[in-house]
């Protein structure tokens, strides 16, 4: 069995493969996570929603820094170390991040917990979230337990394996806040009870698994008492600082600028607002999160054309789909509001034509952040996440002043631009990249046709109304559907183009 770990396979297979089963188990696992929203949008009040999504983005900032930033460093040290041959460091690299992370998690918790009360009344102006606060105690330490095993089949981009306990977290979730919802009894309190039912049931299989799989490895070979080891992993993670988790962390920011000064109501409609426009993270975040472990793979042995060509491929596409994506959103974020979480939800969607045509910017500087990565360019990620984050909180504090929550959205649209430009240009420094304009400038003239074809038909074909809903999600589907594949005739050729260079790369 160890020969399948980083099994040293062409590149072109190992994409064809590794990209089918993550995109398979994306489709299988998307529709949860909107399930749940829309359970929950539609039992509990806005305000009630602002401040359940504001303390899981609270706990998830503090999971993102409790382990010290060591999970970011197994990532980039295991494929090393496995290569390398290097079995001892292999474990006790494990064997540390699991200690550190066990340490501080219940140093945080503990904290947490006692400090519950002053958090629910001063910072998210509820008093009675207090008890939420306590109960997430618990799914802060079983998350993060949970990411540790992830980061491990994540380093030897094990991808059935991380979506399977990804599949089972996410649906476990749905199917009791389910139960609560069909029972009667949905309230914040239950919803905290099904994540951390569902975080615990996927600890126990994910554990069965590394057990399985892994632990025949581990058994075989030593702790090592070898201080260089572990400052060279302490290094690699004091460099990752505040660059742990970027592609959520600004978000996660802004949601706690929109809590603490404009209170639960507005918080709602951010929370929703968010969900939104991130949702095409469904597509995008599979193919990043496993192009961070092959990154550092294909560097470690001496492969850097394929490296460049790989960067090359995910521009162009990825920009394309921003632009699908932005368009969408532009001309449907009324009938997308109430398809999802009804009319009382209407202001969260409205919020999304401010910031529709910036996707482009979060996609991009998305890709760049995971070539850093995999390069170990982490202390020039970090440089330029801290630039942005600076100028992010600057420019919140005074935009929120003027313009509210759409001074917060105005902050971020920024902020993405920023770290896209400069990630832009370190990793063009490093890895010259091929941007075809043309190409990128084609299908932005198709898609804005398109989109205003449909913005001119829409008020025809929907109803906005909460009891005509289902008919105008059939109607959503349909239109997206035939929107696609305008798209995907538009770039025909280049489709056979992708086909036959993934084929070169193999060969």
């Amino acid at each position: 069995m160890d020969g399948e770990l980083l099994a040293d396979q062409p590149l072109g297979h190992k994409l064809i493969k590794k990209w089918f089963w993550l995109y398979f188990f994306t489709i299988l696992i998307a529709p949860s996570s909107y399930f749940i929203r829309v359970l929950i949008s539609n039992s509990v009040s806005v305000s009630d929603v602002g401040i359940i999504y504001s303390i899981i983005w609270f706990i998830t900032i503090l999971s993102a820094y409790h382990d010290l930033w060591l999970t970011e460093a197994l990532q980039y040290h295991l494929p090393k170390f496995w290569i390398k041959k290097q079995y001892n460091a292999f474990k006790t690299s494990i064997v540390f991040t699991l200690i550190v992370q066990t340490v501080t998690g219940i140093i945080i918790a503990f904290l947490l917990f006692f400090g519950a009360n002053i958090l629910a009344t001063h910072y998210f102006h509820s008093p009675e979230s207090a008890n939420i606060i306590k109960i997430f105690c618990l799914y802060f330490l079983g998350i993060n337990f949970f990411n540790m095993l992830y980061s491990i089949y994540i380093a030897f981009q094990d991808v059935i394996q991380y979506k399977i306990i990804e599949s089972i977290r996410s649906y476990t979730t749905l199917l009791f806040t389910l139960i609560f919802f069909l029972l009667g009894t949905m309230s914040i309190t239950n919803f905290t009870r099904a994540r951390i039912i569902g975080v615990g049931i996927s600890i126990l299989i994910s554990w069965m698994i590394f057990i399985k799989k892994y632990w025949y490895t581990l058994a075989k070979w030593h702790i090592e008492r070898d201080t260089t080891l572990i400052k060279k992993q302490m290094k690699y993670a004091f460099r990752v600082f505040i660059g742990i988790n970027v592609i959520y962390l600004l978000g996660q920011i802004d949601q706690q600028f929109v809590i603490y000064f404009l209170w639960s109501e507005t918080a709602g409609y951010y929370a929703n607002y968010l969900s939104l426009i991130l949702s095409f993270n469904v597509l995008t975040s599979p193919i990043l999160l496993y192009v961070f472990p092959l990154i550092t793979e294909l560097i470690e042995k001496k492969q850097h054309d394929k490296v460049k060509h790989l960067k090359n491929i995910l521009y162009k596409y990825f920009s394309v789909f921003a632009i699908s994506i932005s368009g969408l959103f532009f001309v449907l974020w009324p009938e997308i509001a109430t398809i999802l979480f009804g009319e009382k939800f209407m202001y969260a969607w409205q919020l999304l034509t401010y910031s529709a045509w910036f996707l482009i910017f979060y996609v991009l500087f998305s890709i760049n952040f995971s070539f850093l990565a995999g390069m170990g360019k982490v202390k020039q990620r970090a440089k330029i996440i801290g630039i942005a984050l600076l100028v992010n909180i600057i420019l919140n504090l005074i935009f929120i002043q003027i313009r509210w929550v759409i001074g917060i959205i105005a902050a971020t649209m920024i902020s993405w631009i920023m770290l896209f430009m400069l990630s832009y240009k370190l990793i063009d420094k490093q890895k010259e990249i091929s941007f075809d304009r043309k190409y990128i400038i084609k299908n932005l003239i198709g898609i804005l046709i398109i989109s205003s074809s449909i913005y001119y038909f829409k008020d025809k074909i929907f109803i906005l109304e909460d009891w005509y809903r289902y008919k105008n999600l059939l109607y959503f589907v349909l239109i997206s559907v035939g929107y696609y594949i305008y798209i995907l005739g538009l770039n025909h050729r280049n489709i056979r183009m992708l086909v036959k260079e993934i084929k070169n790369i193999r060969k």
